[in-house]
């Protein structure tokens, strides 16, 4: 068997998660896992004020490894048995393979055009991980060192945009998941006029639905007057414009102000490897200092100022 159980207990216990959450960690359904809990008491949800279950990390590595097993061949019932007589066995815990360690062979994997041995490393690495920390440690970082390695000749055209394609699709079916109606606020995200790289927008707004915000993605080189339309159709509370180089950087100074004089109350964020070029000419255009998890925050805290302020 693979993954000891032991390395469960490194995982919070804290109750952050609700249902339709793990479903979208764990690739189990819903009434499978409750099932699991009725008959062996795994995994171990609180109630949260309202009633609702809300599941820990440790509960969602529970049922990740539940899920392995009985894909190796074990009944349900066995694995629970061999999840409990683990954890009452001691000795040294077995720590989890490292991210350098995932991020490597899944980096060769797609470089060799390997998609399903791909699929398989991930499908490790989520069931390890939070999904955040993949992103972050795993599915960035290939995503940097391919296009690093296609900058210095060293993986060809060819290998980069397998390897970009592969993980754009992965990042689309999670964005997917936990896309929400309505949220804490409504996000469009586009690129500027342009700008054909969007993965960096892409992991953002996978970070932001998250986060119980409500994105509208619209993916790479959107004209201004497109843009101009879907704030018109939508009404957002934020517009997120990426941009990775200094001409694009210049369209996307432009979206926002266009944006900015058609709709005042809207917060305008830039950002991206061009966003360093940007000279924001309105208060209430913003440029992302960060990337990921940081510019994340630093919306949040955007845009709770702004409500505060009225």
């Amino acid at each position: 068997m693979t993954n000891s159980s032991r390395f469960l207990q490194t995982y919070s216990t804290a109750p952050l998660f609700n249902t339709k959450m793990v479903v979208g960690e764990t690739g189990v359904p819903a009434d499978t896992f409750r099932a699991w809990e009725r008959r062996y008491g795994l995994p171990r949800p609180q109630r949260g004020e309202g009633g609702q279950r809300l599941y820990s990390e440790r509960d969602i590595a529970t049922i990740r490894w539940l899920r392995d097993r009985t894909t190796e061949g074990l009944t349900i019932s066995q694995a629970v048995a061999l999840l409990e007589s683990e954890a009452d066995t001691p000795g040294p815990s077995e720590q989890p393979r490292s991210f350098a360690a995932l991020q490597h062979e899944l980096l060769q994997a797609l470089l060799r055009f390997d998609a399903p041995t791909g699929d398989t490393i991930l499908s490790e690495a989520f069931a390890l991980y939070s999904l955040d920390a993949v992103c972050v440690n795993v599915i960035q970082a290939v995503l940097v060192e391919v296009g690093t390695m296609w900058h210095m000749g060293t993986a060809s055209v060819a290998q980069e945009h397998f390897t970009s394609q592969f993980l754009r699709r992965k990042l689309l079916a999670l964005l997917n998941i936990y896309d929400v109606p309505e949220g804490r606020a409504t996000i469009i995200a586009a690129c500027a006029a342009g700008e054909q790289h969007d993965l960096g927008l892409l992991l953002l707004a996978l970070f932001l639905v998250r986060r119980n915000y409500r994105v509208v993605f619209l993916g790479s080189d959107v004209p201004g007057d497109a843009l101009q339309q879907a704030v018109d159709h939508v009404h957002p509370d934020i517009v997120c414009i990426s941009t990775s180089t200094p001409t694009t950087a210049d369209h996307a100074l432009r979206m926002a102000c266009d944006v900015q004089a058609h709709n005042p109350a809207t917060l305008v964020f830039i950002g991206g490897q061009g966003a360093g070029a940007v000279d924001p000419q309105q208060p209430a255009i913003h440029v992302l200092l960060s990337s990921g998890l940081a510019a994340v925050e630093q919306i949040g805290a955007t845009l709770a100022a702004q409500r505060h302020s009225f």
